[in-house]
Parts: structure tokens; sequence; C-alpha cells
């Protein structure tokens, strides 16, 4: 008979070894510490995770799948590199789910999420707590959206778009209408009109689809570097 006392049982991990490096590397290239073009080898890889090469593997084959890692035209791999093309897609995509994120979120989320995500988009003073603030908006949004296949489209999404926002809002003008374009989101989120909201999403991606591809369109047309 088992002592009832005697209580030896360890939980299960929520997350395997290899899923905890992909989380960890998406999160690096959303904020910018892994640049498009940075190479990634494996050496470094494991000495900056702690893990196994075998993990490290892994968790890399998964990476290129989402598109976010690509084959380096010399050993191992990098960060993805968005060409205009890729950019028009991203938003395209996000054009058509983000929007349904925000409706469901209306009709799914709890005041206290609710109050949370508008927390998040209140005015930031530097440049790197707004992007962080705005990434933790995308995964609120898409958590209490309470969509398990929304969920898995846009997160790696995201992480794609993030990377490109840091470019974005070196356009004249875009860093302060991107301001006002989540206060109006975040708004018609709080008022729980889910009609709003997706209206609100849209015409903030649009916008943002917009500034990002100007962007990108000024360095593809920058001589290359030496």
């Amino acid at each position: 008979m088992t002592d009832p006392k005697l209580d030896l049982l360890i939980d299960r991990p929520t997350e395997s070894i290899p899923e905890m490096v992909v989380r960890r590397i998406r999160h690096a290239i959303a904020s910018g510490l892994l640049p498009p073009g940075r190479k990634l080898t494996e050496r470094e890889l494991v000495e900056l995770t702690g893990v196994s090469r075998t993990s490290v593997r892994e968790a890399m084959r998964h990476l290129q799948t989402l598109g976010l890692v690509e084959p380096s035209p010399s050993r191992g791999v990098r960060v993805a590199r968005l060409g205009s093309a890729e950019v028009r897609e991203i938003y395209e995509v996000r054009d058509a789910l983000e929007p349904a994120a925000a409706e469901l979120f209306v009709l799914r989320a709890t005041d206290e999420e609710v109050a949370a995500l508008v927390e998040k988009v209140q005015p930031r003073a530097s440049g790197e707590e707004r992007l962080q603030a705005i990434y933790e908006f995308d995964e609120l949004l898409v958590e209490g959206a309470r969509n398990s296949l929304l969920k898995s489209m846009l997160g790696p999404l995201h992480t794609r778009i993030h990377a490109l926002r840091s470019l974005s809002v070196t356009i004249p003008g875009r860093r302060e209408a991107s301001v006002q374009e989540y206060l109006e989101l975040a708004e018609a989120i709080s008022s729980r009109s889910p009609e709003r909201a997706a209206e609100a999403a849209h015409r903030h991606i649009r916008a943002a689809a917009k500034a990002a591809l100007e962007a990108v369109e000024i360095l593809e047309k920058e001589p290359p570097k030496s």
C-alpha cells in the first residue's frame, strides 16, 4: 500500500527541450536580438542554450518549417530575410486572420484579460518598451481568442511581423500613427464591439503593411555592402 505522505510524483513539463529552444529563439527574433540574416551555427546555439546538439537540430528543423530561419549560403542556417514579396504575403494573411482574433477576443475574453490588453497599448517612453508591449499585446489577443488553430497560425506570423516593426517605424510618422491605431483597437475591444474591433484591426494592418513594404523596398534598393 502506498504511503499517502510520501509524495514523489514529478510534474511533467509542459514543453519539451526542443520546444523551449524554439520559443526562446522565436522571442529573440521578434525582439530584434537575432536580426534578419544573422547566422546561427549549431555550436553557438548549443553554447547559448545549454542543451544538446540533438535538441538544437530538432528546434532548427521546426523553425525552418515556420519560415523563421533558412539555409545560410555558407554552412548552417540564418534568420530568414524577408523581401517585399514575402512581406506582402505575410500582411495579406495577417489581414485575413487577426481581425477574426480581435472579434473572438471581444466575445470570449474575461474582463481581466481585456484590462490587461488595454494596459499594453498605453504610450511608452522608449521605443524598446513600446515594441515589447506590442509583442505582449499580440500574445494576449491570441490567447484570449481561445482558438487553438488560429493561435498555431498567428503565433509564427506575429514573430515575423514583430521582427519587421523596428524597420517599419523608421518611416516618418509611422510610430505615432501606430500608437493611435492600437489605442483605437483597444477602445473598440474594451467597448465589447466585435465589429468595431475587426474594423480597427483591418485599418491598423493595412497601414502597417504599407509602412513595412516601403521600408523593405528602400532596403532592397540599397547597394550591397562589401
